[in-house]
């Protein structure tokens, strides 16, 4: 009996006690996952249906102590993104030597899933905005959201867009020659250290306008590959949807 009672308190000294409020690690998130979404265009219902597929693949398999943290790309891109939410995953598992899993199971579908749910709902209603300032937020979320994170924890970007950059700095309806745009100097004012962020990019495909070409072609998707590259991060996937 005095055994048990000992390994007991020993297993709840090695727990890793959680922040009510964020439900992460008081000791620090173990990763970053940062989910960038531009609305700046409506989406049909099927890509909405994909989108939230590929989110909650992404944030429900993260690792038990990463800080999920949601932005909206800024309509104007001149304004510093807070993220409109952000929690830690405090994971679904319980051990019921010193764990009630009934609670961890509520903390994490009540807690943690159920707002990330909300926040994205609200996120996934387009803006009609005129612009789409997809770098200018990029950097941002780069300074706010890895900027003061620990060396050595897992760092990752999902990115929701057409991935059509439309801001005052760069245009890419007008913009096509994009070995060329790579070597401007417009994009010195865009670039920054994302600390070898490895991002996935959920690609929306717009109609083509009629009598006009498209821009979302093969080059388009490789320049963004580059374009990250350029900003100390290691592009993995693009998801064409």
């Amino acid at each position: 009996m005095l055994l048990g009672g000992g390994l007991a308190a020993y297993l709840l000294t090695r727990s890793d006690p959680i922040d009510k409020a964020s439900l992460c690690p008081q000791a620090g998130p173990t990763g970053i996952h940062a989910i960038l979404i531009d609305r700046s265009d409506p989406i049909s219902e099927l890509q909405a249906t994909k989108v939230r597929q590929n989110l909650e693949r992404a944030i429900y398999d993260a690792r038990v102590g990463t800080r999920v943290e949601l932005f909206v790309a800024d309509s104007d891109g001149l304004t510093r993104p807070t993220s409109v939410i952000s929690l830690c995953n405090p994971g679904r598992s319980a051990n019921p030597l010193y764990q009630n899993p009934r609670e961890i199971r509520k903390q994490f579908e009540r807690g943690f899933k159920a707002r990330i749910d909300a926040a994205i709902n609200t996120l996934m209603i387009p803006s009609n905005a005129k612009t789409s300032p997809i770098m200018e937020s990029l950097k941002a979320v780069c300074i706010e959201a890895f900027g003061k994170a620990p060396s050595g924890i897992p760092l990752e970007l999902t990115i929701v867009s057409d991935m059509i950059q439309n801001s005052n700095v760069i245009n890419q309806y007008r913009d096509r020659d994009y070995d060329a745009l790579l070597r401007s100097p417009r994009l010195q004012s865009l670039l920054v250290d994302c600390r070898g962020t490895e991002v996935d990019i959920v690609y929306l495909l717009r109609p083509t306008q009629r009598g006009q070409p498209g821009v979302q072609t093969r080059s388009h998707q490789s320049f963004w590959q580059r374009y990250l590259q350029l900003l100390n991060s290691r592009p993995r996937s693009i998801d064409l949807v």
